[in-house]
């Protein structure tokens, strides 16, 4: 999935659907795969997506110079609510008034985010930036067509420390290390050798093009050279999401779920399984049609073979319509012209019932005299006083002679089986 990783620069307020034309250095890097970055741009101006296309996703990057992070301790049953539920407001005023001391501005001109799977059973960081400032670039990306999909911090504070970056150029240049303190930075000439802690300079280092040089002469150690956009699309991937309080998206849930499924659909690790699963597709799709075309096939064979059976046992038949209908209303037609009573006729309704041993005790129970009508190929007897037991046994034995018996109430109906 195409990602387009966007650290927001240090402007001013300014209103919000204007911040396009804004004076200020955006950087925007590019990837198509989400991992490897294609192409960076830092221009004064935030260009307008050419196509803004669905599957583009947009991470904002909060600098490190717009942040600061405060340690600590929620009471027992803060977090119960959340920020998505009517406890929301009183999460962030149990956070304005542990923090009013250690914030500089009004703690209602600010936005306070927690740590990914926070929980008020130990103490936390908690990140704070401008609340205005935030709402004003986060419109201005939407305005030229980002889809955010989370806002990270440059740098966040780790129980590990996993070692010193030097960032910026030869007029703005910084050393950042992280660790269980915080977010530390430090400005640096690009000269002189940087007064460090030790702490900072025991893990590995790491610097950007054009401060790689000066760096690794400064420290008198080896330095690794990181691409500035490769960081910044790195810092995409953060587990933090500043999009919490009033920035919380509606559908959480869904967005997490759209995301992995369409970075499913693009990694290119999962290739060869798409290709599979699209080869599988097709293979059932040809499979489904060929054996509909078959059956289609032998569906017309019986059909002509029915017609063909009409048509040479009753050569008067020159329409087909219904042949097994035809077929039957011919051989009844014959046996009546022959003298033979059809299936369907009274007098074979009649002889059923006669030959049946379990119908005898049903016309001879109880004072009821039964009455008889014979309608459409049906029999009916009513006023019979009827048990479950002797029905059902007269049931089963007219099936088996070809006949369907049914009792409703009082009332026997009796018919041929039709075939």
């Amino acid at each position: 999935m195409t990602r387009h990783a966007v650290l927001l620069p240090l402007l001013q307020d300014v209103p919000a659907g204007t911040s396009v034309q804004a004076d200020g250095l955006w950087e925007s890097v590019r990837s198509a795969d989400g991992l490897h970055a294609t192409e960076h741009l830092a221009l004064p101006e935030l260009p307008v997506l050419a196509h803004r296309a669905s599957t583009a996703e947009t991470v904002a990057i909060v600098p490190a110079a717009a942040l600061s992070w405060h340690r600590v301790q929620l009471p027992a049953g803060t977090l119960r609510g959340g920020w998505r539920s009517s406890g929301a407001g009183r999460l962030r005023n149990i956070l304005e008034g542990l923090l009013e001391d250690q914030l500089l501005d009004e703690p209602a001109q600010l936005h306070f985010a927690l740590p990914p799977h926070a929980k008020d059973t130990a103490p936390m960081w908690v990140a704070v930036c401008r609340q205005q400032w935030l709402r004003n670039h986060l419109a201005a990306l939407a305005h030229a067509g980002h889809r955010i999909q989370a806002i990270v911090p440059e740098w966040a504070p780790s129980d590990d420390a996993s070692g010193l970056w030097c960032t910026g150029n030869d007029h703005d240049a910084h050393w950042v290390w992280i660790n269980d303190q915080g977010v530390h930075r430090r400005p640096w000439d690009g000269h002189s050798p940087p007064a460090l802690p030790d702490e900072a300079t025991q893990g590995p280092v790491w610097a950007e093009a054009p401060l790689a040089a000066n760096a690794e002469h400064s420290l008198q150690r080896e330095v690794q050279v990181q691409p500035r956009a490769q960081r910044l699309l790195d810092c995409s991937h953060s587990p933090w999401n500043l999009a919490q309080g009033e920035l919380t998206p509606s559908h959480p849930g869904w967005g997490s779920l759209r995301q992995s499924l369409v970075s499913l659909w693009q990694a290119p690790a999962w290739r060869p399984a798409r290709w599979a699963a699209l080869a599988l597709v097709l293979v059932q799709l040809l499979g489904v049609q060929g054996y509909a075309w078959w059956a289609q096939q032998q569906l017309a064979q019986r059909r002509t073979a029915l017609h063909n059976v009409l048509q040479t046992t009753f050569p008067a038949t020159t329409v087909v319509i219904d042949a097994p209908l035809q077929m039957e209303r011919a051989v009844a037609s014959l046996r009546q012209s022959g003298g033979n009573a059809a299936r369907g006729d009274l007098e074979s309704l009649l002889a059923a019932l006669g030959g049946s041993e379990n119908f005898e005790p049903l016309m001879h129970t109880g004072p009821a005299q039964a009455a008889m009508e014979f309608v459409a190929g049906e029999l009916r007897i009513d006023a019979l006083p009827l048990s479950p037991e002797p029905v059902e046994a007269l049931r089963r034995q007219l099936a088996d002679v070809g006949y369907t018996l049914q009792a409703e109430g009082n009332r026997l109906r009796l018919r041929a089986t039709t075939p």
